[in-house]
C-alpha cells in the first residue's frame, strides 16, 4: 500500500472469527511493521469513523505479539471469518469487469474482504505484477486480479532475481507459476483465498485484489525454476 503495509487480522467474535482492519494514527498505511502473517498480536483500539466498504477499519497503536499459529491454524480460522462461496456473496453486490481488472460500486459493497474456496487458478506476468483468475467451487470465476499478498509477491521477486535482466522473464514466470507452482496450489488440504477491495479511486470504483492466497509459497521451490 504505497510506501507501507495494509495489515488485516481476526478476532474472536460471537461466532467464529471477524476480520479487523488496525488503521495507524497518522495514516492509513504502517511504515514499519516488524512482524509476520500468523502472528498473533495485540493493539491499543479506539473507534474511529469508517466509511464503506471498509467497515473493517479500526484506529491502533502500540501492537506487540502475543504469540504465532501455523499456516494450517490461520486458514482454518479464516474458514470461520467471513466466507462466501459465489462472487456475488463476497461483498454482498456484483462485482463489474473492466479493462482494469474487475470492481465493485463503494456504496453497494457490503465489506471490503472475503474468503472463498477456490478449485483453480491461472497465473499471468504484466507490469511487473503477478495477476490471477480464480475459479471458486460454484463455478463462478474471477478475472484479472492483482496479487498484492506479500509472500506471493516477495516470491515473484526471487524468481525474476533468479533470471536476471532477460527479455523473456514475463513468460517464464508464467510458465513456472501455471505448472510447478499451481500444482502445488491445486493438491494442498489448506487451498483457500481471500479476496479485498481497495479504497475507492479511478472513478470513485474499489477494485478487487487477491489478499491473500494459500498455501503461501515456500522457498524451497525456487530450487525448481531454472
Amino acid at each position: 500500500m504505497g510506501q507501507g503495509f495494509c495489515v488485516i487480522g481476526l478476532e474472536r467474535a460471537a461466532s467464529g472469527f471477524s476480520s479487523v482492519r488496525p488503521v495507524p494514527w497518522g495514516g492509513g498505511a504502517w511504515i514499519q511493521f516488524p512482524f509476520e502473517r500468523a502472528d498473533k498480536l495485540t493493539y491499543d483500539f479506539d473507534p474511529m469513523p469508517v466509511t464503506g466498504p471498509h467497515f473493517e477499519d479500526q484506529r491502533a497503536a502500540h501492537p506487540r505479539k502475543l504469540g504465532v499459529v501455523t499456516e494450517l491454524e490461520l486458514v482454518e480460522c479464516l474458514k470461520q471469518a467471513e466466507v462466501a462461496t459465489s462472487v456475488t456473496g463476497l461483498f454482498g453486490c456484483p462485482p463489474h469487469p473492466s479493462n482494469s481488472g474487475m470492481y465493485a460500486n463503494p456504496g453497494n459493497a457490503k465489506r471490503s474482504i472475503c474468503g472463498c474456496e477456490i478449485n483453480a487458478i491461472h497465473f499471468s506476468f504484466y507490469a511487473g505484477r503477478i495477476r490471477v483468475a480464480l475459479a471458486l467451487t460454484s463455478g463462478d470465476t474471477l478475472q484479472d486480479l492483482p496479487v498484492v499478498d506479500r509472500d506471493w509477491c516477495e516470491f515473484a521477486d526471487a524468481l525474476k532475481d533468479k533470471v536476471g535482466e532477460q527479455p523473456e522473464i514475463p513468460a517464464r514466470l508464467e510458465e513456472f507459476l501455471n505448472s510447478f507452482a499451481k500444482k502445488k496450489i491445486a493438491y494442498s488440504p489448506i487451498r483457500f483465498a481471500r479476496i479485498g477491495l481497495t479504497r475507492p479511486f479511478m472513478g470513485n470504483r474499489c477494485w478487487l485484489m487477491l489478499d491473500s492466497l494459500f498455501p503461501l509459497p515456500n522457498t524451497a521451490w525456487l530450487a525448481q525454476f531454472r
